[in-house]
């Protein structure tokens, strides 16, 4: 509509200044001698185009650009610039529009982050859209991201008008959230606790099986987030088969824990358990391309099967998005090893081991005192 009003004005004013300028709607020359020119009167009359001109051709050529008076000229540049910025604005729209309708199936896909950023982007620029609003929050409370929910809920829907089933579905979101975040609560305050009083301690176990017999007591609560209990519990063992156990307890309450799943595969890998370890990937990675935890674990099982230039670009896909993630710069030193890259390898090594611990074993893998197989497994 604003567009056709656009258009509508142009050509008002367009027919105005034609009036105005006196235009060349008829022939004043008509009367004028026959042969020559009717506007000059030195030059003959140019046929050549028109068998009823009157003009020659330089007169013609002349009134041709008369015919549209300079005023035109910058009232046409500014509607140009004008459908330019339109088209420009209409661009970016239609760009934020397919985002918004690709983001599930993006989502789906496995780009879970890709499209959390992008629709995070588009609604900071747009904050009144409700519905990008949701399609956030919607997306992150699906896939476990729920940093992303609350931002959306917190920043973009609190106070907002929203339908029946809107307001139901928000409102077990922020449930859910409640949950999650007094979990993370209960984490810290039980850490800091523990902490203070174990100040004089250097019994690692002991304080562990303090903090695990604590958490454990908050198992069953619905105030808290089962999933997230379970794996802290697992975080926080060192016997590996109970913490497997842990972890499968908190997947089986929610699939998209994906640093646990990465730890079992890993753990199946470590024990050269590789086929199951390569289905708990598969499983994971058609879920969630981007994470850190899940492509790194991937890359370690890519390798030690000898898929030495998969395990490369698992290993630098890791490294690209976190690389202070668990094990993430040394599996992409020994992927790039395994390559022939040692040299960058190496200067990797000295650029992280001033703040950084590797483990001997690294050393003694590029060293060329341990193979692969000997690396990953056992």
């Amino acid at each position: 509509m604003e567009n056709g009003q656009r258009e509508t004005d142009y050509r008002e004013t367009a027919n105005d200044d034609q009036i105005n300028n006196g235009g060349y709607t008829e022939n004043p020359f008509e009367n004028m001698e026959d042969g020559l020119c009717k506007r000059c009167r030195c030059r003959t009359i140019d046929l050549s185009e028109n068998p009823e001109s009157i003009l020659c051709r330089d007169c013609r050529e002349e009134l041709i650009r008369l015919k549209i008076p300079r005023l035109f000229y910058l009232i046409g540049a500014v509607v140009i610039l004008l459908a330019a910025l339109t088209f420009a604005t209409s661009m970016k729209g239609l760009n934020n529009l397919s985002a918004y309708h690709k983001s599930k199936g993006m989502a789906e896909d496995g780009y879970i982050i890709t499209v959390l950023d992008n629709l995070l982007y588009i609604l900071e620029e747009n904050p009144q859209n409700k519905n990008l609003a949701i399609r956030l929050a919607d997306l992150g409370m699906k896939y476990a991201y729920y940093d992303y929910a609350a931002y959306a809920i917190d920043n973009y829907l609190a106070g907002k008008e929203v339908s029946d089933s809107e307001y139901d579905k928000l409102t077990s979101y922020i449930r859910k959230l409640d949950a999650y975040y007094a979990t993370y609560d209960l984490y810290e305050e039980i850490g800091e606790k523990i902490l203070s009083n174990a100040a004089n301690t250097e019994d690692t176990d002991r304080i562990l099986e303090e903090f695990r017999r604590e958490l454990s007591e908050y198992i069953g609560e619905g105030g808290y987030d089962q999933a997230l209990l379970y794996y802290y519990l697992g975080y926080m063992s060192i016997d590996e088969k109970e913490r497997i156990s842990y972890l499968q307890e908190c997947i089986s309450r929610n699939p998209y824990f994906y640093d646990a799943q990465a730890q079992i595969a890993t753990y199946y890998r470590r024990n050269g358990e590789l086929e199951k370890a390569r289905r708990q990937l598969e499983e994971i990675y058609q879920v969630n391309k981007e994470d850190y935890a899940v492509l790194r674990s991937y890359a370690t099982l890519e390798l030690v099967e000898g898929n030495l230039a998969q395990g490369l670009d698992y290993a630098s896909q890791a490294y690209a998005i976190y690389p202070e993630g668990d094990y993430v710069i040394d599996t992409y030193i020994v992927a790039l090893a395994a390559n022939g890259m040692m040299e960058e390898a190496q200067r990797l090594v000295e650029q992280y081991e001033k703040d950084y611990m590797f483990d001997d074993d690294l050393y003694d893998f590029l060293d060329g005192n341990m193979t692969l197989e000997e690396y990953y497994i056992g």
